[in-house]
């Protein structure tokens, strides 16, 4: 089993931009998000071969599932730079039959386009 550390602060890119912190006990995933609107907390699980974290998320706004892919980002043109950790995948309500929106982040302190995610 590869599962990869991700433990630590974050910044969610889509749907909202917030900061967020996760802790990591094998393959399980906690957290909270915040910015000056909500704050909530995030629960997860990744898949055995550690690249997709899936669960479900809940703030004063809304509540819902997620499940995204975890990479390293091998080259240039988006929102990360090389090296970086990055989530990205999907975000949907409850009670929606199909995906919301996209959900994005990168790892912060680690390399972006624009210089340094802090």
């Amino acid at each position: 089993m590869n599962i990869p550390n991700i433990e630590g602060s974050w910044k969610i890119l889509q749907p909202i931009q917030a900061d967020m912190d996760l802790v990591q006990s094998d393959n399980t995933v906690t957290g909270t998000y915040h910015n000056s609107d909500v704050q909530g907390t995030i629960e997860g699980t990744l898949t055995t071969e550690g690249s997709v974290l899936t669960g479900t998320f809940a703030d004063q706004k809304s509540k819902g599932n997620f499940s995204v892919a975890i990479a390293k980002v091998t080259s240039t043109g988006g929102v990360a730079g090389v090296g970086s950790t990055m989530f990205y995948g999907n975000w949907k309500y409850f009670d929606s039959q199909g995906w919301d929106g996209v959900f994005e982040g990168v790892k912060s302190g680690e390399p972006s386009s624009a210089g340094n995610v802090a």
